[in-house]
């Protein structure tokens, strides 16, 4: 195989993963797929596609360490701030005329955009009556959104984002910052 795997194995190995654990990668970009699974079984010195599909079959935590490898975890605050302006100008007015709201981030990755929504909801005063999900496939990338703590160096382009998004400038009290660390978000 010499490190690159053909249609015909790509295409085995994601009916093993529908077939053995549920993931369904069918329609992900086959060029994508295999430069990934390439990376994979070049970095962890396979000698045959048999020997990489036995390991991806019979090991789960191989197994997980492949879906880390084929998600995309792209996320950042406020990440479209022209979309969050949207959501604080047109929708969130909407949603709090209802008692209750729901929100689910699906493919949520490390979070960032679902605490984006928090900060939107709190700034609404609508967060005590919300709930936020998050899912994505990749359990490793949903521990980090379970913990909330986001890498400093992205704070100022986060910063920019929030502002672009029509947020203010004016200082935030701590208690308004502890308030929206410590609302209802599930990460499953």
């Amino acid at each position: 195989m010499e490190g690159h795997i053909k249609d015909e194995e790509l295409e085995v190995l994601l009916n093993d993963l529908l077939e053995i654990y549920g993931y369904d990668f069918i329609e992900y970009s086959s060029a994508s797929l295999k430069r990934r699974i390439n990376r994979l079984y070049v970095l962890d010195k396979f000698p045959s596609f048999a020997e990489f599909r036995y390991k991806v079959k019979s090991d789960e935590t191989y197994f997980n360490r492949v879906v880390e490898e084929l998600t995309v975890n792209v996320t950042e605050m406020f990440r479209d701030p022209s979309f969050y302006k949207t959501l604080r100008e047109e929708v969130i007015p909407v949603l709090a005329t209802h008692p209750f709201i729901r929100i689910w981030h699906a493919g949520a990755s490390t979070g960032e955009e679902v605490y984006s929504m928090a900060i939107l909801l709190h700034e609404a005063n609508v967060l005590h009556k919300s709930l936020l999900y998050g899912t994505d496939i990749n359990p490793g990338v949903l521990d980090k959104a379970k913990k909330g703590f986001f890498p400093l160096e992205q704070m100022k382009q986060y910063s920019e984002n929030y502002i672009q998004s029509g947020g203010s400038t004016k200082v935030v009290s701590r208690k308004s910052k502890v308030c929206c660390l410590n609302c209802q978000i599930y990460c499953f």
